[in-house]
């Protein structure tokens, strides 16, 4: 075998072949490489794999198409056939000396990911991914053209064959869905032949072992098939004998039912053990908090999605495919139905009077029910130049796992926000109003001034910056909730005449509130301008995932608190989880500051902008308190800034003061990557070394060695 490989080597080398495909191919790639990295930014590989596959089935057929067909042309393959060497040797070592020479453009592309290194971070694991995708997809090409090769002893047949074969294997997903337009009908049969759409976990960031192991099987049913053709002009076959040794289509008939039973076993392998998610933010994987939901469901609950399979993936949601097949591999009690809205155009209407759209979910337990739509599962950022719009973020498993514990409890918290004191409406901040809802708090708003007391089916308040100050009366309710064991969320703004009647319900557990606007002196702890606050974060129930995440909050325009170390009651813990740097200042009398620098007058820093205040005075229900110096870090533009970390405080409070004993709050998973910062001359000067030099030079030295030959 070592010798047939050798001289197959050489042979691709001596005929100028080897070296043109290997130029040819790594020229695409570095042309893909340039546009799509070095100068579209790009710190994934994944894009340049999947858009140069197309050269492998122009390619492989013109590298394959000599390498069985010729020795039959020659008459040359009568030595192989008589030689003593199995046949089955002949035709591996002739399949792994192709092998070879793809593989090199392939090795080489292995350094990009380092070269990108050196101008950001990389995502590794998506990038070899996509490059090992890349490679079993090669191979399973040219084992085709080899075995198309072995038929045939016209090199141009051979080489159209493939091409053909190849070709097919591109348009079969097109192909099966428009067969299956009107249903599902044998022609779903023919994604057995489907290699592209095999790649799509693989170019997503999930190492799949079922497409692995596809890959594997038609690598060696086709090396089987060759073999088996090679046998047939060895021997000839008896009408009455039949011999597993010699050519026979019986023979055949068992290779491919072994390869559909392998294949059919492995996929029955539940996608939790078969299928690994590289990707950095684990878009495809379930949280353990997820996890644990599931474990604990003792409802059935059905989740329908709008949309057949193949309209998922025409709408390219296989994120949410992926998501829905691990939540039914999780638990018996979750059924996953996919409803064609062809055959049952008013299916939604029975659930919500929204216009449905494609992919969106109803999830659905008893009598109650759900309705998610795409635009929930998708965050989405639009460009208002282009007017397009490109995907930000993946929040399926956080809608699901929301819905499927909304329509599985009964009894949800209740989050009362208090008005009639000119405060924020909650409407005013969506990405914090959804936030909530997702959650599964019902909210409800509450005029103190028309109770005596806050009620007491009452989770928590939420209390929005009221630009008026609140009565003693007023005060006195909500002070006296909290004594009971409350739980409250307080944000403040500046306001020139202040608010002493709310700040004293503070100042009671030592947290006194300063009326001005907060400055920042030191520029790592801003955004542009000295008022748009990057604080340091500190331990607290409403920031440990944050400073785990290493994520930053925005805080724009914000007052100050001082925690009053010698009126702090016994009882009481006080978390100063947000803080300013040493070099803030604060300005009091905002109006008559004459310039956002430090001025005579203004209060030296650090401030508290963010506290966590938690009191035991009674003891079998702490009193919690989430106070915020500032409600526009929650506007929709600045939580946008910073990938929802300001609103994930506030989620975070309410998860801790409800105490919840299984989570089913997942946050969205974010998309975006930090880009390369390539310079326009260094992006040229790497494109000229991987599009022109390395494969004029790998070019050039295959002409020279061929004319070399021929001169002798």
């Amino acid at each position: 075998m070592l010798a047939v490989y050798k001289k197959e080597l050489r042979q691709y080398f001596n005929s100028v072949i080897g070296c043109l495909f290997i130029a040819v191919n790594f020229c695409v790639l570095g042309i893909y490489f340039m546009a799509n990295n070095l100068l579209g930014q790009n710190p994934s590989l994944a894009n340049v794999m999947n858009n140069v596959l197309f050269v492998l089935m122009i390619m492989t057929p013109i590298l394959t198409m000599r390498i069985l067909a010729e020795e039959q042309r020659q008459k040359t393959d009568q030595l192989l056939l008589t030689a003593p060497v199995p046949v089955w040797k002949v035709v591996v070592g002739k399949y792994l000396a192709v092998l070879s020479i793809f593989m090199i453009p392939v090795v080489l592309s292995c350094i990009f990911p380092l070269i990108m290194s050196c101008f950001g971070t990389v995502e590794y694991g998506e990038s070899y991914l996509a490059v090992l995708g890349y490679f079993m997809f090669g191979a399973a090409c040219i084992a085709v053209g080899v075995f198309v090769s072995s038929i045939t002893e016209s090199q141009i047949i051979a080489a159209v064959l493939s091409f053909i074969i190849l070709f097919l294997t591109f348009l079969m997903n097109g192909i099966v869905s428009i067969l299956t337009q009107s249903g599902t009908n044998p022609a779903v049969l023919l994604r057995a032949f489907d290699f592209l759409s095999r790649l799509d976990n693989f170019m997503a960031g999930i190492f799949d072992i079922k497409e692995a192991v596809y890959f594997f099987t038609v690598i060696v049913l086709m090396l089987f098939l060759t073999y088996q053709s090679i046998m047939k002009r060895r021997y000839s076959v008896s009408k009455t004998t039949l011999s597993l040794t010699v050519y026979s289509n019986l023979v055949i008939v068992i290779a491919v039912a072994i390869a559909v039973v392998v294949n059919l076993f492995v996929g029955q392998i539940p996608s939790i053990y078969s299928e690994f998610d590289v990707t950095k933010s684990g878009v495809f994987t379930l949280t353990d908090d997820s996890k644990k939901f599931m474990a604990a469901l003792n409802s059935d609950v059905t989740i329908y999605v709008l949309g057949t399979e193949e309209q998922m993936a025409n709408y390219d949601y296989k994120e949410v495919v992926n998501t829905l097949k691990q939540y039914s591999e999780l638990t018996d009690h979750i059924k996953v139905v996919y409803k064609d809205p062809s055959l049952d155009p008013n299916f939604a209407q029975k659930y919500t009077t929204e216009q449905a759209t494609i992919g969106s979910l109803i999830v659905v337990s008893g009598d109650r029910s759900r309705y998610v739509p795409t635009s929930d599962i998708y965050e989405t950022n639009v460009d208002y130049q282009t007017y397009q719009s490109t995907r930000t973020a993946y929040d399926g498993e956080g809608q699901i796992t929301s819905a499927i514990s909304y329509v599985t409890t009964d009894d949800l918290p209740k989050l009362y926000i208090i008005t009639g004191h000119s405060e924020a409406s909650l409407s005013e901040f969506s990405r914090l109003e959804q936030a909530i809802k997702k959650q599964n708090i019902d909210t409800e708003e509450l005029q103190l001034i028309t109770t005596e007391a806050i009620p007491e089916d009452a989770s928590a308040i939420m209390i929005l910056s009221p630009e008026s100050d609140y009565s003693k009366e007023d005060a006195a309710k909500v002070s006296e909730y909290l004594k009971n064991g409350g739980k409250a969320i307080i944000t403040y703004n500046y306001t020139e005449a202040g608010t002493p009647n709310l700040d004293s319900v503070l100042e009671a557990y030592g947290v006194n509130h300063i009326n001005g606007i907060v400055f920042e002196g030191d520029q790592s702890h801003m955004m542009q301008n000295p008022i748009y606050l990057i604080p340091d974060l500190e331990s607290s129930a409403m920031t440990d995932s944050l400073i785990a995440s290493n994520l930053p909050v925005l805080v724009p325009q914000a007052s100050a608190f001082a925690v009053s170390d010698n009126s702090v009651p016994d009882t009481t813990e006080i978390d100063e989880a947000i803080q300013t740097t040493a070099n803030s200042y604060l300005k009091t009398d905002v109006s008559n500051a004459q310039s956002p620098a430090r001025e005579a007058g203004d209060q030296d820093g650090p401030f508290d902008i963010g506290v966590y205040v938690t009191d035991t005075s009674v003891s079998d229900n702490a009193a919690k308190i989430a106070a915020f110096s500032t409600d526009y870090l929650f506007s929709d533009q600045m939580d946008s800034y910073v990938a929802g970390s300001n609103v994930a405080l506030v989620t975070n409070a309410l998860n801790d003061m409800i105490e919840r004993e299984l989570n089913a709050t997942i946050p969205a998973k974010s998309y975006q990557t930090s880009l390369l910062t390539v310079s326009y001359g260094t992006a040229m000067m790497l494109s000229a070394i991987f599009v022109l030099l390395i494969p004029i030079a790998t070019l050039a030295a295959g002409i020279v060695v061929w004319y070399r030959r021929r001169k002798r």
